[in-house]
C-alpha cells in the first residue's frame, strides 16, 4: 500500500525543485501532498495546499502577509498556519512522512513545521544549512537533515541526485516505519555522559532486571531538553538523572546547555526521581567556538579534537548547588540527590549483577 508523504516549501522560489522530488515519490508508487508556504509571487508549481490555505490557518490572508512587508513576521506567520494544516493531516491518518528543501529561511519554517509532529514520523530536511549548527533546526525531535552541497537553485545533475536521494530516504523510512511499539513496562528515563557508560549500564541493567524500560538520554543538552519535555508529557514514569551536566552549561554558557527549565519537569509532575551530581563540576565548551574569557588560564582538558572540557572552581560549584537545590525543594512527589562515596566496575557473576556501593540520601529540606 502506498505511503503518503507532505512536500512542505516556498514554491515561488522551489518550485521547479519540489516538482522534481515530487515526480520521485510518485514514481516509487506512492502519494504526494504539495503545502506551499511562499509569500513572494506566484508558485511554480500547482500545489495541492495553497498559500492562501496556509495564511487563513495561520487566521489571515497571503494579501495581509505581503503587505507588511516584513519577512521574519511572514515565517511566523506562514509557519503558524502549516503547522495548523499538517497536524490536522497527521491526525487525520493522512500522512506517512514529511520531506522539504531549501535555504536558511525555507529550512527555518519547514523544520519548525516538523518538529510540532510527533517523533516516529519520517522527517527529512534537504539544506544549504545541514553542513553547519544545526540544533536550532533539529532541536529535540528526529529531523534529519541531508546537506544539499549546491544551493538549490534549478536542476542540474548535483541537485537532481541529492533530491532523489532525498526522496528515497523518506520513503524508505516511511515504509520501514513499524508505527507506535507499545510496552506494559513503566519507562524510566536515565541520563549519561560518556565518563559514566560503565554506571549506566549497571543502573540500567538493574532497572531492567526489576521489570521497568530505560531510555537513555546523552546529557548534550537536546537529549535533557527532550527528557524534559517526555516528562511534560507523560511518557516518562520515573527519572534516573545519572548526568545533571546540561545544568552547569547553562549557568556558564557550555556547549551542553538544556536550558532554564532543566530538572523541572519531573518535580512538577510528581514522577519520582533519583538525581546524581554526574558532571557537575565540568563544563564543556566547542574549542572552534572559543572559550568564555571567564575561563582563560584554566587547563582544558580535550574530550575529543573539537570538545573541550574545563573544571569548575570553588565558587561557580557552589552557584551550582544553589540552583539545583532551589529547583529540587519544589518538586511535589518522591526525590532524593544520592551521592556516591565511591565508585567501582559493574561486574556479572554466575548471572547476577553486583551492586556499587550504597550510595547516600541527601534531605534537600530541613
Amino acid at each position: 500500500m502506498g505511503k503518503t508523504i507532505v512536500l512542505v516549501g516556498t514554491l515561488d522560489t522551489k518550485g521547479v525543485e519540489f516538482g522534481y522530488v515530487r515526480e520521485k515519490v510518485i514514481e516509487q508508487g506512492h502519494r504526494a501532498i504539495v503545502v506551499d508556504v511562499g509569500v513572494l509571487g506566484s508558485p511554480l508549481l500547482e500545489p495541492d495546499i495553497t498559500h492562501d490555505d496556509v495564511a487563513q490557518a495561520a487566521g489571515t490572508t497571503i494579501q495581509d502577509i505581503i503587505s507588511q512587508g516584513k519577512e521574519g513576521v511572514a515565517i511566523e506567520l506562514m509557519t503558524k498556519g502549516a503547522v495548523s494544516i499538517i497536524q490536522g493531516l497527521y491526525h487525520s491518518g493522512k500522512i506517512d512522512g514529511i520531506i522539504s528543501l531549501g535555504g536558511s529561511m525555507g529550512t527555518s519554517l519547514a523544520t519548525a513545521v516538523m518538529r510540532a509532529l510527533p517523533i516516529g514520523i519520517p522527517k527529512v530536511m534537504v539544506s544549504t544549512m545541514a553542513s553547519s549548527d544545526t540544533r536550532p533546526y533539529v532541536d529535540t525531535k528526529d529531523i534529519v537533515m541531508i546537506p544539499s552541497i549546491a544551493d538549490i537553485v534549478g536542476l542540474n545533475r548535483i541537485t537532481k541526485r541529492i533530491l532523489a536521494i532525498a526522496a528515497g530516504a523518506v520513503i524508505g523510512m516511511a515504509e520501514a516505519d513499524p508505527g507506535p511499539i507499545t510496552s506494559d513496562k513503566p519507562l524510566i528515563g536515565l541520563t549519561l555522559h560518556g565518563d559514566l557508560n560503565s554506571g549506566m549500564r549497571l543502573i540500567k541493567a538493574i532497572l531492567e532486571t526489576m521489570g521497568y524500560e530505560v531510555v537513555v538520554f546523552a546529557a548534550t543538552g537536546s537529549g535533557g531538553k527532550t527528557l524534559e519535555e517526555w516528562i511534560e508529557q507523560g511518557i516518562i514514569d520515573g527519572v534516573f538523572d545519572l548526568a545533571t551536566h546540561e545544568v552547569a552549561c547553562y549557568l556558564f554558557g557550555g556547549l551542553c546547555d538544556a536550558g532554564p527549565s532543566r530538572l523541572e519537569a519531573a518535580g512538577k509532575k510528581g514522577i519520582p526521581q533519583l538525581v546524581v551530581p554526574g558532571k557537575l563540576d565540568i563544563v564543556s565548551f566547542s574549542v572552534a567556538r572559543g572559550i568564555p574569557r571567564r575561563f582563560e588560564g584554566r587547563s582544558l582538558w580535550m574530550h575529543n579534537p573539537d570538545l573541550g572540557v574545563i573544571r569548575l572552581n570553588k565558587e561557580e560549584m557552589t552557584l551550582i548547588g544553589k540552583v539545583v537545590a532551589e529547583k529540587l525543594n519544589k518538586t511535589i512527589g518522591p526525590t532524593a540527590v544520592i551521592i556516591p562515596k565511591r565508585g567501582s566496575q559493574p561486574m556479572v557473576q554466575d548471572g547476577r549483577i553486583s551492586m556499587m556501593p550504597r550510595p547516600i540520601p541527601l534531605s534537600l529540606r530541613s
